[in-house]
């Protein structure tokens, strides 16, 4: 259940509000491609009383012509689609049929025959709440993160029995990591399928599919990585690159292999990947990602020459440095060809949730987000990034990206160069591809602008929240 919504349906609020393009796609990531609807878009998108029904007009640019879209949501608020109608002819008349095709007055759907009721995700069950959850559903600086977590959540095409408690509580990182990877893949206009227990996840587009398990690399500490002192990164180059931070990726990593999804008769001979992040300790997705791909290709990024002659040259590595001696180099292991690819995100946080919300059209009173990161500099030979600090609401903040922020801009697909099923670039066509090519690691990606790491800062009325 999301924050604005009711069971009950008074006469007064059945009336039509405009609302933004984004908060509808927030909305139709429940649609089996998500908010994808080219080459028609949102025209402009409304929602009727308290959010029992929600619609859109279309306009296709090339017929010039409208269409509609009304979904309505069901007795557990899971958005259902009711109506797709045009082509019309103006604006006008696709609202005239929209406003009648939403229903407001209406009461909500029913569950399908069969369906399970989906549980509300602020009720607090017996194991109580985590301060992460707390912080998500008690405080107004995190209500846009609450929305855009509870869509996503309503989206989901069908959660495990334990997915709202262990959001709740203790696994709150790696539930919220899930979240994340479905609204990335449903953005990007992919099938998104849970038909069984694991892995996680099957992803489909035209033709083309993988099968996707997410992880995330915890310490022993229970909620690691959650509310706490900030831990920076080692000081040391080598140990952030082949130390600790690389061994827990690869213990994890390893940890899941073991399990052989791959056996699986519903996943064999297709593309198979693990996908990971690190909560580790409070603020570690920010500093580890180097260390991904050091274990993964077996080589370290290092730097040779001096001044104009200062070049990035890759090292070859055997080993990791930590305490183990781990193997390096996953993909230059025939025994793990079966796996394709290991896709790697840093924002599976609160704080991308909470701007996502927040350019969605959920903004309380006084709260200001300014995101604070470094830039990937894509100038040939550059070798160090690009500082930024905006305003989330700016103009210079949207005009970062074509489309302002996505979900998808921080995901990276790590790509097994002995993979026996690769995963097609198209697949996942938003995130940025890694990939060996003439023995370098390359990488491709359509943003110009790719963050590397950032922080989130929270002001209310002024004060830092």
């Amino acid at each position: 259940m999301t924050a604005e919504e009711s069971t009950s349906w008074p006469t007064e609020s059945r009336f039509m509000k405009p609302i933004s393009a984004r908060q509808f796609e927030l909305y139709a990531l429940s649609l089996e491609h998500g908010p994808n609807f080219e080459p028609p878009h949102v025209f402009a998108a409304y929602r009727v009383g308290r959010g029992g029904a929600a619609g859109c007009i279309l306009i296709d640019p090339e017929r010039q012509c409208f269409a509609t879209l009304a979904l309505r949501r069901r007795v557990d608020h899971v958005w259902v689609r009711v109506d797709e109608a045009g082509p019309f002819d103006t604006p006008e008349s696709a609202l005239d049929h929209l406003s009648i095709a939403m229903r407001g007055g209406d009461p909500p759907e029913p569950l399908p025959p069969g369906a399970r009721r989906r549980r509300p995700l602020i009720e607090i069950g017996p194991r109580g709440a985590s301060p992460e959850f707390e912080l998500l559903a008690g405080t107004v600086s995190h209500l846009p993160a609450l929305m855009a977590v509870g869509e996503c959540y309503l989206a989901l095409p069908n959660p495990d029995a334990n997915f709202v408690p262990d959001l709740q509580t203790n696994n709150f990182a790696s539930r919220l990591f899930e979240l994340y990877l479905l609204a990335c893949f449903r953005e990007q206009g992919l099938i998104v399928r849970q038909d069984h227990v694991s892995p996680d996840f099957l992803i489909e587009k035209d033709g083309a599919s993988c099968w996707i398990e997410a992880v995330t690399a915890n310490s022993d500490v229970p909620r690691a990585g959650g509310i706490g002192d900030w831990v920076h990164a080692p000081v040391d180059r080598t140990e952030r690159l082949t130390g600790a931070p690389a061994e827990r990726f690869a213990k994890t990593l390893r940890g899941k292999l073991q399990r052989n999804y791959h056996e699986l008769d519903h996943v064999k001979g297709h593309p198979f990947a693990l996908a990971i992040a690190d909560f580790h300790e409070s603020g570690s997705m920010v500093w580890s990602r180097e260390a991904l791909p050091t274990y993964l290709y077996g080589v370290r990024a290092d730097l040779a020459g001096e001044g104009d002659e200062r070049r990035a040259v890759g090292t070859t590595i055997s080993n990791l440095t930590g305490k183990h001696g781990i193997p390096a180099g996953l993909f230059r292991d025939p025994d793990f060809a079966h796996l394709s690819a290991v896709i790697f995100s840093n924002a599976a946080t609160l704080a991308k949730f909470n701007r996502m919300g927040f350019l969605a059209g959920w903004r309380p009173p006084g709260l200001e987000m300014i995101r604070r990161g470094i830039l990937f500099d894509r100038t040939p030979g550059a070798l160090e990034p690009i500082d930024f600090e905006l305003s989330v609401n700016s103009d210079e903040y949207e005009a970062l990206w074509p489309w302002g922020e996505a979900w998808c801009q921080e995901l990276e697909v790590y790509h097994n160069p002995q993979a026996t099923h690769p995963i097609l670039f198209d697949l996942i066509p938003g995130a940025t591809h890694w990939f060996e090519k003439d023995g370098d690691i390359e990488c491709s990606t359509i943003w110009a602008n790719s963050v590397i790491a950032s922080i989130t800062h929270l002001r209310m009325g002024g004060e830092q929240a």
